[in-house]
């Protein structure tokens, strides 16, 4: 097969998030089964116009925002007539391929946005994306679909879509054999935007060592919120039990979630929440919120907790009762850790590429 893939980063942008490791994770793969196939994306500063990587083509043709109007152009000199189907990657403002597209297009859509255009984008055009989304979304409700959990499914049926494939995310993540400290350590793993709420984790935390007197907080990732996260520490009085560790290198993250006893992740949604499973992986349970995406990914009891969306109280009065409780705490990382290998990116891109075949013929 040979497939045009839109998405807004790739792998290697300083901003890219879960959406961009899942999909470089199925990219490879395909790859390697001997498909051909072409990621178009946006630039960064310092990016390469074309590279491959994992042999996947990389060809970035826009800028953060121009990636979208550019979209147009981009397929009469690079797709048109030269790929059997495009996939259009939509986390946010789609790419409208379905509209001048001669080829099969499949949408991959990680999530609805909803709330979340205010994170991202400037007033304009969060307001008009949160108001326009489900038209938008609309006009590829004909197409077959592939989404990462069954919340986004559930979405998309409500929109009217009929043809709609769960394709889960995996955990690629080596732990590091290692005993965790004695110093109950919590953490926080991703972007720090409003969307993901870190605030809730350091009002949580604030309430846990209350508790725990000796825990600490470490919180691995970079984004806008950065400086008012710092600041809200302080106000806290938390600084001295919290650690700002920046964008870490992926031996960096399998050595803090190894080490890590809980993970906190208070997100508004997510489309499936991939950060978990990660976590699980290095036996560190998750407590999040019953949202979109993380009801999909934690499993109450099994792999973590969920309590009840926006409940920081609960959020640390369950922290409180599993770092208690060491047999409990024992047990939930054993089940985290078997959890996280039913699944596998290797099942993932032979499902992924099965539904691109179905649609190609």
């Amino acid at each position: 097969m040979r497939i045009a893939f839109f998405n807004w980063r790739d792998i290697r942008n300083p901003s890219a998030g879960g959406a961009e490791v899942y999909v470089h994770q199925i990219l490879k793969r395909l790859a390697e089964q001997g498909h051909k196939v072409t990621l178009f994306t946006s630039s960064f500063p310092g990016s390469a116009q074309r590279e491959t990587i994992d042999g996947v083509e990389h060809i970035r043709y826009g800028g953060r925002f121009l990636i979208y109007p550019k979209s147009f152009l981009c397929y009469r000199k690079h797709i048109k007539g030269q790929y059997d189907a495009i996939v259009e990657s939509i986390n946010g403002p789609p790419f409208f391929t379905n509209l001048f597209a001669k080829e099969k297009v499949i949408p991959f859509i990680h999530q609805l946005t909803r709330e979340n255009w205010y994170s991202g984008l400037p007033f304009p055009l969060a307001f008009a994306g949160y108001h326009l989304e489900d038209g938008m979304l609309s006009l590829y409700k004909g197409n077959p679909a592939i989404v990462p959990s069954d919340s986004t499914k559930s979405d998309l049926v409500g929109l009217g879509f009929k043809d709609v494939n769960v394709i889960h995310g995996a955990a690629d993540i080596t732990p590091v054999k290692t005993a965790k400290p004695s110093q109950k350590t919590i953490v926080y793993l991703g972007r720090l935007t409003k969307s993901k709420r870190v605030d809730h984790v350091l009002r949580a935390f604030k309430l846990i060592s209350q508790s725990e007197n000796d825990s600490r907080l470490l919180i691995a990732g970079s984004g806008p919120e950065e400086k008012n996260l710092i600041s809200l520490a302080r106000e806290l009085g938390i600084s001295g039990q919290t650690g700002f560790l920046g964008r870490v290198s992926d031996e960096e993250k399998a050595e803090l979630l190894s080490k890590a006893h809980l993970m906190l992740f208070p997100a508004v949604r997510e489309g499936w929440g991939l950060v978990t499973l990660e976590a699980n992986a290095c036996r560190t349970p998750v407590i999040g919120y019953n949202v979109h995406g993380l009801r999909d990914s934690i499993k109450d009891g099994v792999n973590g907790y969920l309590v009840d969306d926006g409940d920081i109280d609960a959020m640390a009065k369950r922290s409180v009762e599993l770092l208690g409780d060491s047999d409990e705490l024992e047990r939930l990382s054993a089940s985290a850790a078997e959890y996280s290998k039913t699944f596998s990116w290797e099942k993932s891109s032979k499902e992924f590429a099965a539904v691109l075949e179905r649609v190609i013929g």
